[in-house]
């Protein structure tokens, strides 16, 4: 292996001067100036050269092939090599994009010929932007792809959705970010993202390794015509990123930097010292006069004794958890290229996040090689691309601000050093420390037999590893002792793909086909181990622990998978066109029978601008497309070993087990484990998705818009279903679930200003629109309800309604007096919940089953609870904006998202505080609202906004649960706001460099919202719900430098 690896690198050093012929030229645009930065591209051979700072350039080419030259913002132009005399390029200004080049999938088209839904960004659009991922900046970018960063915790995963949720989940899972789509990077799909929890894992995301500042290209397919390609792991999208490469002759460094703050948001409002204790005092008094139980309960000394130290007390502890941030980073390049059509770029990055909750941050460190040479008579082309990238996370508190609103302390309460080290414990630097290494080598190889016919053959191996040490403090622990916690694993993805292209134009004929196959194979390994009641705090590894408080676990898991495809595309005089592709996969996951799934899709598209009744001169089309998509992409499971085992043996626990009865703690039913219970039926999961779309351009290009509209629907989705107990098992999975995801997506772009203007100006507007619906569930369509984290709150699915729609109670008012509570006629008790009579001031729920009895349970259907509420948006979307003027640049980004509802637990639990026996000292140790700034009922006759305050109350159950508490999400952020200045080329090419830019960014700068009661409509889980105890998003400032030599 090593002697195949210098070899190759051999052969890549010594061609750089094999078989040159080298063609100079120079690139001008209309004026005559020169024009720095062109790209040059030998269509016959496909090496690529730049344009120096005089406009010249130097490239290898004989006689009779085609070069190139392209320039965003003009139109490109190509000339034919007829001698070894100089090529003279004169480029015209235009506004039109039809020139760019977008990846397919083992092929790149002109967007203008592209037939399929693609959402496409520049790396240029994310350079030097402040993220630990760049994944967070696709965010408000491309129409179709929702991005939310729900959480401002460094190096954590956002939800990224392609088209909508299709992720439909029995358990509730709070660390779920629904269905991710697939990411390949430089043709290489990667491997899954996590075998294991966040819970137990390091919770990085695994794309987090991947500088920003190494990317060229990103391309989304959205629609089955396009993804179908890559079949049963692209029924949620596919994100292909193109890196970087060298494309010039002549030797470029790249230096950039950046530093800056992060700051946290405002902290919420609460009432602080003699006004809070005066608060709750008037609370507690008002609560007397009309309930007794409270009257006869000490009140706390803490509101009373004025010789209490802490009685004059006013600190908002909230703030306790809390720092100022900083951002630093630092990249460094290397490209260029020889004769021959060889380059080379190398690149290495530093990106360090220090976040605003103490002991959390983000570091990457980064390097990427990418070589490419031509051989055997510029016919065989050789691309290593080598790749490391480490990552160091640490998540204090488990990446959060340690407690709910609940237990957030008193403003006037003095926090003892016990108390502090018991809520701060696990806030220091080697409390949890995650890190994880990645190793990526990338084998390219071309030949091309006919300027028609050629082979590639790519082989990518792919490591990584990941290691998470977690060091609880006795304080923590309740002082029973330290605990230690170890978890490592790894993981190797060896993939191997080979096909033939051919591409031919004849006449008015153009034909391209593809024809490959792929093989993947994929092992992951983990290992973890935890200890409890150490010795000492010091004690940072599982040593010296008693064997009894020791646990360890394994894990090893493995899976293959072979694939068949091809591609055929036809066009005819580039008006009318055509695509087709098929797709088969063959997985290891599946049983003898289903092993094997196939996924076929086609396109067409009509350029009407191309027909003769729209070039005469009356048409203000200068490119109208209209084209359409039918296809089927498919899903893999998460479980490697699916044709096995799929019945779940009870195990004799009642809660989780859907309420599986057993005696004595042992399963009443024994199951064959000798012989085993398989279902190799098992078959794939499969998505029908169709798009009809219209491109247009007006001007030439100066105004444009891509409107869409999609169905998307998945069936035979792999969901669990609840088994009789007498079977002995709890549960198996059966193809029984369909989800459909239906829309619209309109992307608007304008340059309103002439191109002779000395201030430009760019827009880009981008709206989704996504109706989430169930088709199908298990038996019979019957409703199941997700228990969720709590129990005062569920998620229920059932047909006809989105993905976890919320299922609450239905709130109606507050009842003003005795009076307004109504009574069964056939008892004459007044309405109770649960036993317990309502009383003037509590929430007036909806009877729904007329019962005059609010139920209480929450692990299945209530006949109280509705399916009210949906946490998936229905309308996202960005406004771009870029003003030039001179020198001078000035970037604007708006994000939205609109129509979703949220789960508002952070507020419910500020009512929860006294639902308990010791509520009275509850009330008076821990934080409430600010009564002053809401309209609480207070005594019989009010008409208030929110209850009373429910000390005491046993009604807790259905605090958070219902509809009262649920707020409208919608949002509006000034995302990201940056300011550039690059030096004038006299003075830079003087010191002898090649530009100089310097350029400020600030990061969520301003948040407009509907709801007035949530802090941040944005810090949402994927179930729509907001507790207020989680990373809240910052606000950076960073200020930066990039020298180019």
């Amino acid at each position: 292996m090593k002697n195949a690896g210098l070899l190759i690198v051999l052969v890549v050093l010594l061609s750089f001067d094999l078989f040159a012929q080298q063609v100079t030229g120079v690139v001008r645009d209309g004026s005559g100036s020169a024009m720095v930065g062109a790209t040059l591209r030998n269509l016959s051979t496909q090496i690529s050269a730049q344009t120096n700072g005089k406009g010249e350039f130097t490239m290898a080419a004989k006689s009779g092939d085609v070069i190139e030259a392209s320039l965003l913002g003009y139109q490109s132009k190509r000339l034919t090599v007829s001698s070894e005399s100089g090529l003279t390029f004169q480029l015209n200004a235009t506004f039109s994009t039809l020139d760019e080049t977008v990846v397919i999938g083992y092929q790149k088209v002109s967007r203008k010929k592209a037939t399929a839904a693609i959402s496409s960004i520049s790396g240029k659009e994310l350079a030097n932007l402040p993220a630990a991922s760049f994944d967070q900046l696709l965010q408000g970018r491309l129409s179709g792809v929702n991005v939310q960063n729900f959480t401002g915790e460094p190096g954590a995963t956002p939800t990224v959705q392609v088209r909508g949720n299709t992720s439909l989940n029995r358990e509730y899972d709070e660390f779920s970010v629904g269905n991710a789509p697939l990411y390949v990077v430089d043709g290489v799909p990667q491997p899954p993202q996590q075998y294991t929890s966040p819970v137990t894992g390091t919770g990085t995301n695994f794309i987090a390794g991947i500088n920003p500042q190494d990317i060229e290209s990103i391309d989304v397919l959205k629609d089955a015509s396009a993804a179908a390609i890559y079949g049963s792991r692209a029924s949620s999208g596919v994100i292909l990123i193109t890196t970087k490469k060298g494309i010039s002759r002549e030797p470029q460094v790249m230096v950039s930097a950046y530093t800056g703050l992060t700051q946290r948001p405002e902290l919420r409002d609460v009432a602080l010292g003699a006004e809070e204790r005066r608060q709750k005092m008037r609370i507690l008094e008002e609560l007397q006069q009309y309930r007794p139980d409270i009257e006869n309960r000490n009140i706390s000394f803490l509101l009373t004794d004025s010789l209490n130290p802490a009685f004059n007390g006013s600190t908002d502890w909230q703030d306790m958890y809390y720092r100022k941030g900083m951002v630093n980073n630092a990249d460094l390049s290397l490209s260029g290229g020889g004769p021959g059509g060889s380059n080379y770029r190398f690149s290495a990055g530093l990106y360090d996040e220090q976040g605003i909750v103490k002991a959390t941050g983000f570091k990457r460190y980064s390097t990427r090689l990418n070589l490419m040479s031509k051989a055997l008579k510029e016919r065989l082309m050789i691309n290593p691309i080598v790749a490391y990238s480490r990552t160091e996370r640490t998540r204090a508190g488990g990446g959060g601000v340690g407690v709910t609103a609940r237990y957030t302390p008193a403003s006037y309460f003095n926090l003892s050093e016990t108390r502090k080290n018991y809520l701060l414990g696990m806030y220091n630097d080697d409390s949890d420390v995650n890190t994880g290494n990645q190793f990526t080598f990338n084998l390219n190889l071309g030949y091309d037999f006919s300027k028609a016919l050629k082979f590639t053959s790519q082989t990518s191996y792919i490591y990584s590893n990941s290691r998470r040490d977690v060091s609880t403090p006795s304080s923590v622990a309740n002082f029973t002792g330290n605990r230690q916690d170890v978890f490592s694993d790894n993981q190797v993805n060896v993939l191997s793909s080979n096909y033939f292209s051919y591409n031919k134009e004849f006449n008015k004929h153009n034909l391209s086909m593809i024809l490959g196959s792929d093989l993947e194979y994929n092992q992951y390994r983990s290992v973890g181990a935890g200890a409890s009641n150490g010795a000492s705090d010091q004690i940072k590894v599982i040593q010296g622990f008693q064997q009894r408080y020791l646990t360890a676990f394994s894990d090893y898991q493995a899976y293959s998978m072979a694939s068949f495809y091809s591609r055929l595309a036809y066009d005819y005089d580039s008006r009318y066109l055509i695509s087709a592709s098929i797709r088969g996969d063959g997985s290891s996951r599946f049983g003898v029978g289903n092993k094997w799934g196939y996924f076929p899709a086609a396109s067409v598209a009509w350029l009407v601008s191309e027909e003769s009744f729209m070039k005469d001169g009356q048409s203000p089309f200068s490119m109208l497309k209209l084209r359409a998509s039918l296809g089927t992409t498919g899903g893999l499971p998460g479980n490697n070993y699916l044709q096995y085992n799929l019945y779940r043996v009870n195990a004799g626990n009642f809660w989780g087990n859907d309420n599986a009865t057993s005696y004595n703690g042992v399963t009443a039913i024994t199951p064959n484990l000798v012989d085993g219970v398989a279902q190799p039926n098992i078959s794939w999961e499969r998505s029908m998705q169709w798009n009809i779309g219209l491109d247009g351009e007006v001007a030439n290009g100066r105004f444009s818009f891509a409107f869409d509209v999609f169905n998307k629907e998945n069936k035979q989705s792999l969901f669990d279903v609840a088994l009789p107990v007498t079977t002995g098992y709890d549960r198996a999975l059966t193809n029984s679930v369909g989800v459909r995801n239906y829309g619209a997506e309109v992307v608007l772009m304008a340059n309103p200003l002439s191109r002779t203007s000395p201030v430009q100006w760019f827009s880009r507007l981008n709206v989704s629109y996504v109706r989430n619906k169930i088709m199908n569930l298990p038996n019979s369509g019957r409703d199941l309800v997700v228990a969720g984290s709590r129990f005062d709150k569920a998620h229920i699915l059932s047909v006809g309604s989105p993905i976890n729609t919320f299922y609450l109670y239905q709130t109606l008012g507050i009842y003003s007096t005795l009076n307004d509570i109504p009574i069964n006629p056939l008892t004459g008790d007044r309405y109770n919940a649960g036993g317990s009579p309502y009383a003037p001031g509590d929430m007036w729920i909806r009877d729904v089953d007329g019962d005059y009895m609010i139920d209480p349970f929450n692990d299945g259907i209530n006949p109280d609870k509705l399916p009210i509420g949906d946490p998936n948006p229905k309308f996202t979307g960005g406004w771009t904006n870029n003003v030039t003027w001179r020198n001078f640049n000035l970037g604007v980004l708006f994000t939205f998202l609109f129509d979703r509802d949220v789960l508002n637990l952070y507020q419910s639990d500020l009512f929860e505080n006294g639902a308990a026996t010791n509520s009275t000292s509850g009330f008076a140790q821990y934080a409430t609202p600010d009564f002053s700034k809401i309209n609480i009922w207070r005594q019989p006759g009010d008409r208030a906004d929110y209850p009373a305050y429910p000390l005491g109350s046993w009604r807790y159950y259905t605090v958070a649960g219902q509809t009262f508490f649920l707020d409208q999400g919608d949002y509006f952020r000034v995302k990201s706001v940056s300011l550039s200045y690059s030096l004038p080329n006299r003075l830079v090419t003087g010191w002898g460099m090649k530009s100089i830019r310097m350029y400020g960014i600030v990061d969520n700068l301003l948040m407009f919202q509907r709801s007035k009661r949530l802090p941040d409509a944005e810090a949402v889980n994927y179930y729509g719900e907001y507790e207020g105890n989680g990373y809240p998003i910052p606000r950076k400032f960073t200020f930066g430098v990039e020298l180019q030599f």
